[in-house]
């Protein structure tokens, strides 16, 4: 059977198309499992919290299924992406889509040049102010003399942080809340020296 170049060509562009969205879904399927099955949520936040991972799983199914469709030989590509396949379709392996983010960075150096870029780096600025916020409210929500109680407030007080702000009206009190804060301070300066450099040296290709 004779294969559609067209085919091929379409699932690579489905696939770089889709790269950055499927990594900030599942930057946001971080606290969104966090709070279903660890936090104690209220009746409405824990509509919110479904909902939310309804549409992230129903995402990540629609993609596959487009990639799956492009694919020219599907067998083989179910047999590749078979990780893929088992987020989709059971839900208890859905957390290893985060895992899967983490390994598609560090499994080859030589992509970090190539996620060097304004977009790559803003989303994963947002991922770890999320998974920061998520750690924080984990530990903190139930620690003595505790200030961060809630997602939202762990938020707020991770986002301030990772711009080096820093305006002390919420802090964490547990040596894992510290410990988060010190390297996700570490982490802004990078990021923004980061996207500094990148709108400079885009700004000097213009010229």
């Amino acid at each position: 059977m004779k294969l559609s170049p067209d085919s091929s060509d379409r699932l690579e562009r489905l696939e770089r198309i889709t790269e950055l969205p499927l990594m900030l879904a599942s930057f946001v399927l971080i606290p969104v499992l966090a709070g279903l099955y660890i936090w104690e949520l209220g009746a409405v936040e824990r509509m919110i919290y479904t909902v939310l991972e309804i549409l992230i799983w129903a995402f990540f199914a629609v993609v596959f299924f487009l990639k799956l469709t492009f694919a020219p030989r599907k067998l083989r590509y179910l047999k590749s992406n078979w990780a893929e396949a088992l987020i989709v379709f059971v839900p208890i392996f859905r957390p290893l889509r985060i895992a899967a983010v983490i390994l598609y960075v560090v499994r080859d150096f030589t992509r970090w040049k190539r996620l060097v870029t304004f977009e790559t780096l803003a989303a994963y600025g947002l991922g770890i102010v999320l998974l920061a916020a998520t750690v924080v409210t984990t530990v903190e929500r139930n620690a003595d003399g505790a200030n961060i109680l809630t997602f939202p407030d762990a938020l707020y007080w991770s986002l301030i942080t990772v711009s080096t702000v820093g305006y002390g009206d919420h802090y964490p009190v547990t040596a894992i809340g510290k410990l988060t804060a010190v390297a996700l301070i570490f982490f802004g300066i990078g990021i923004f020296a980061g996207i500094v450099t990148t709108i400079v040296a885009a700004f000097d290709r213009s010229n």
